[in-house]
């Protein structure tokens, strides 16, 4: 009886390959042909798209001209940094108010809260942006005290030395009954940056009524005695 060598054949069907290109020592993209390289970039491209669409935080402070702001949108997804109520430096604090109080909400941008946490101090592009709602007072059996009840007012502070001389500038958004407008100019000097100049305990910013920002940088300073 003749035998018959077929130990090549045998090898060949006895050849194990691998079942994915993600074998090891494999490199997954040498098996891509040029439709695959294609859909890849194209896949690439499309995410770049919808990641540019979507809201930029950092890009708090827009401006239009050479002073006149837009007013922000995105800023309730802001770090929120403080809020009072009927808390204001005026001549009118020094006697008493008629009607209700206002309460008063603070957000900062996010890149400015994360440098001010690392350094205690404000970079150029903050802003801060100050919504104000009226008051609703509850006093009845098991519920007592005051809640925010409608948004009606919205001003904003930018830090931006190249644009403005006194490096900080103030803007007021209200235009009354609870309206806002789309943009501002900068406020007099007289209407909030000389309050904030004397006042601000932390580079014209109340930081004495932030304690969300005095925990972030331990070096600012404790807040001091105000007349």
């Amino acid at each position: 009886m003749k035998t018959v060598n077929n130990s090549r054949g045998l090898r060949k069907s006895l050849r194990i390959r691998p079942a994915s290109p993600f074998a090891i020592g494999q490199s997954p993209f040498i098996r891509l042909d040029r439709l695959g390289w294609r859909q890849l970039a194209e896949t690439l491209l499309l995410a770049a798209v919808l990641f540019s669409a979507l809201p930029d935080l950092e890009a708090a402070a827009v401006f239009q001209g050479p002073d006149t702001l837009l007013r922000p949108t995105n800023y309730r997804e802001w770090v929120f940094v403080g809020s009072s109520i009927g808390l204001e430096y005026s001549p009118e604090s020094d006697k008493q108010k008629s009607g209700k109080s206002e309460y008063k909400n603070v957000y900062l941008n996010p890149s400015a809260y994360r440098k001010f946490a690392k350094t205690g101090k404000f970079p150029e592009g903050t802003i801060l942006v100050l919504e104000t709602a009226s008051t609703e007072t509850k006093n009845e059996p098991g519920l007592q005290g005051s809640f925010q009840k409608e948004f009606i007012g919205l001003s904003a502070a930018v830090k931006d030395s190249k644009r403005f001389k006194e490096s900080w500038a103030y803007f007021r958004f209200s235009k009354g009954a609870g309206k806002l407008k789309a943009s501002a100019q900068p406020a007099e000097k007289s209407a909030c940056y000389d309050c904030h100049r004397e006042k601000g305990a932390t580079d014209h910013v109340f930081t004495q009524f932030y304690p969300v920002l005095r925990a972030a940088a331990p070096a600012v300073p404790p807040p001091r005695s105000r007349p």
